[in-house]
């Protein structure tokens, strides 16, 4: 996946997570906390979603969300991070993976 899709598909999991997505969102990143069984490993204290299976090789948004947000550096998932200050965590985390 591109840098850039992964940047847009970061940035649209960022603003459900924080409230200001879509609503028919809810349906594509459901938090791990939210889900009973589930609230009490490291990956929900971290913040991950869920990601759920698949028996296709074409990835759908609905799987390609959670699979970019689980995949962010913890810093990037602290709930006191603005959306600019989120982005700009975003860019230097690809330019460091893509070029580092």
């Amino acid at each position: 996946m591109s840098q850039w899709i992964t940047f847009k598909i970061a940035v649209l999991a960022f603003n459900y997570i924080r409230g200001t997505g879509p609503a028919y969102f809810s349906d594509v990143c459901t938090p791990l906390a939210n889900i009973p069984g589930r609230a009490g490993l490291r990956a929900a204290e971290r913040g991950d979603l869920l990601v759920p299976a698949t028996k296709t090789k074409f990835r759908s948004f609905r799987v390609a969300a959670p699979t970019a947000w689980n995949s962010l550096p913890q810093q990037l998932h602290e709930t006191t991070l603005s959306r600019q200050q989120f982005k700009n965590g975003l860019i230097t985390h690809l330019f460091k993976a893509a070029y580092g």
